[in-house]
Protein backbone atom coordinates (compact mmCIF):
# COMPACT_ATOMS: atom_id res chain seq x y z
CA UNK A 1 0.00 0.00 0.00
CA UNK A 2 1.37 3.39 -1.01
CA UNK A 3 1.39 6.26 1.43
CA UNK A 4 2.19 9.86 0.60
CA UNK A 5 4.11 11.48 3.43
CA UNK A 6 3.40 14.96 4.68
CA UNK A 7 6.27 17.43 4.63
CA UNK A 8 6.61 17.07 8.41
CA UNK A 9 6.75 13.26 8.20
CA UNK A 10 9.33 13.46 5.42
CA UNK A 11 11.51 15.92 7.32
CA UNK A 12 11.51 13.65 10.38
CA UNK A 13 13.37 11.05 8.31
CA UNK A 14 16.12 13.52 7.51
CA UNK A 15 18.90 14.43 9.81
CA UNK A 16 22.01 16.51 9.81
CA UNK A 17 24.62 15.13 7.49
CA UNK A 18 22.44 13.46 4.87
CA UNK A 19 24.97 11.65 2.69
CA UNK A 20 24.80 10.66 -0.96
CA UNK A 21 25.39 6.89 -1.02
CA UNK A 22 24.23 6.27 -4.58
CA UNK A 23 27.43 4.49 -5.61
CA UNK A 24 27.51 2.22 -2.55
CA UNK A 25 23.84 1.75 -1.73
CA UNK A 26 22.62 -1.78 -1.26
CA UNK A 27 19.02 -2.71 -1.94
CA UNK A 28 17.11 -3.11 1.33
CA UNK A 29 13.65 -3.55 -0.21
CA UNK A 30 12.18 -3.84 -3.71
CA UNK A 31 11.15 -0.27 -4.51
CA UNK A 32 9.92 -1.18 -8.00
CA UNK A 33 6.79 -2.99 -6.87
CA UNK A 34 5.90 0.07 -4.76
CA UNK A 35 6.80 2.33 -7.69
CA UNK A 36 4.40 0.55 -10.01
CA UNK A 37 1.51 2.30 -8.25
CA UNK A 38 3.29 5.65 -8.53
CA UNK A 39 3.60 5.05 -12.26
CA UNK A 40 -0.12 4.28 -12.56
CA UNK A 41 -0.86 7.51 -10.65
CA UNK A 42 1.43 9.34 -13.12
CA UNK A 43 3.73 10.54 -10.36
CA UNK A 44 6.94 9.06 -11.75
CA UNK A 45 8.45 8.98 -15.21
CA UNK A 46 7.54 6.03 -17.44
CA UNK A 47 11.05 6.08 -18.94
CA UNK A 48 12.64 6.10 -15.49
CA UNK A 49 10.42 3.26 -14.32
CA UNK A 50 10.93 1.11 -17.41
CA UNK A 51 14.70 1.55 -17.22
CA UNK A 52 14.88 1.29 -13.41
CA UNK A 53 16.60 4.66 -13.15
CA UNK A 54 17.40 5.95 -9.70
CA UNK A 55 18.67 9.52 -9.60
CA UNK A 56 20.24 9.24 -6.15
CA UNK A 57 20.12 7.52 -2.77
CA UNK A 58 20.76 9.44 0.44
CA UNK A 59 20.96 8.23 4.01
CA UNK A 60 20.91 9.97 7.35
CA UNK A 61 23.94 9.98 9.66
CA UNK A 62 22.51 7.15 11.75
CA UNK A 63 21.86 5.06 8.61
CA UNK A 64 18.27 4.54 9.72
CA UNK A 65 16.59 5.86 6.56
CA UNK A 66 17.33 5.76 2.85
CA UNK A 67 15.84 8.36 0.55
CA UNK A 68 15.59 6.92 -2.96
CA UNK A 69 15.01 9.62 -5.59
CA UNK A 70 13.05 8.69 -8.71
CA UNK A 71 12.33 11.01 -11.60
CA UNK A 72 8.89 12.58 -11.30
CA UNK A 73 6.63 13.58 -14.15
CA UNK A 74 7.11 17.27 -13.27
CA UNK A 75 10.29 19.09 -14.29
CA UNK A 76 12.81 19.61 -11.45
CA UNK A 77 10.90 17.20 -9.22
CA UNK A 78 11.56 13.82 -7.69
CA UNK A 79 9.47 11.27 -5.91
CA UNK A 80 11.44 10.29 -2.83
CA UNK A 81 10.75 6.81 -1.55
CA UNK A 82 11.63 6.65 2.15
CA UNK A 83 12.95 3.29 3.33
CA UNK A 84 13.32 2.31 6.97
CA UNK A 85 16.60 0.39 6.78
CA UNK A 86 16.31 -1.25 10.20
CA UNK A 87 12.75 -2.51 9.60
CA UNK A 88 13.38 -3.20 5.88
CA UNK A 89 10.12 -1.49 4.92
CA UNK A 90 8.98 1.41 2.80
CA UNK A 91 7.52 4.12 4.98
CA UNK A 92 6.04 6.08 2.08
CA UNK A 93 6.88 8.63 -0.57
CA UNK A 94 7.16 12.38 -0.87
CA UNK A 95 7.06 14.66 -3.92
CA UNK A 96 10.15 16.84 -3.73
CA UNK A 97 9.53 19.84 -5.97
CA UNK A 98 12.86 21.65 -6.33
CA UNK A 99 11.14 24.65 -7.93
CA UNK A 100 8.95 25.12 -4.88
CA UNK A 101 11.50 24.18 -2.21
CA UNK A 102 14.57 25.94 -3.56
CA UNK A 103 13.35 28.30 -6.27
CA UNK A 104 15.15 26.42 -9.05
Amino acid sequence: MRRELTKEEFLKTMGPGMKNITQDAESVVDIWEYSKGLLIEKKISRYGFDNRLIEAVYCDAERRYHHVLLFAEQTNSYVVIVVDVKEKTIIGHYLLDLNEEYGI
